[in-house]
């Protein structure tokens, strides 16, 4: 794959460096040639290297953006989020549904009991005591699962 160059051309140019160099001095002339062409090769070689490694680290720096950018983005995440704050929300509505109705059955038993026993016409009936209900505690979240990306 010379450029222009055949074997007419090759047999001109190895007479021509005969007669200017010698016979004496050719092979040389060869050696440094040939040692010439290969450290031009070798600088051509390093140099098309390093344009293919900077080709790939601006390829993994864009991919590394469009990662970061899906982990942040990441719908199926968001939503997962949303619905354990649903849950827990809908999870403390139900106490405050199941204590109300503690309360409501305890003070309609208490009057049940003050209704019978309304022999004392005179007497006022008394407060009604609070049923014991114990606190509502937010349910524990798990702790986050790592994901593949990280």
């Amino acid at each position: 794959m010379n450029p222009g160059i055949g074997a007419p051309e090759l047999i001109v140019l190895a007479v021509l460096a005969l007669i200017v160099v010698g016979p004496k001095d050719l092979p040389m002339l060869f050696r440094r040639v040939g040692r010439f062409v290969g450290q031009a090769r070798q600088m051509a070689r390093d140099f098309q290297r390093s344009f293919d490694d900077m080709g790939r680290e601006a390829e993994m720096s864009e991919l590394r953006r469009e990662i970061e950018a899906l982990k942040s983005g990441n719908p199926v995440a968001k939503a997962k989020r949303e619905l354990d704050d649903v849950k827990r929300d809908l999870a403390s509505l139900e106490h405050e549904t199941i204590v109300e109705r503690k309360h409501a059955a305890a003070e309609k038993q208490q009057y049940n009991t003050i209704d019978k026993k309304k022999p004392d016409a005179g007497v006022e009936p008394a407060e009604p005591s609070q049923p014991t209900v114990e606190p509502y505690t937010k349910p524990k979240r798990k702790a986050a699962k790592p994901t593949v990306e990280e």
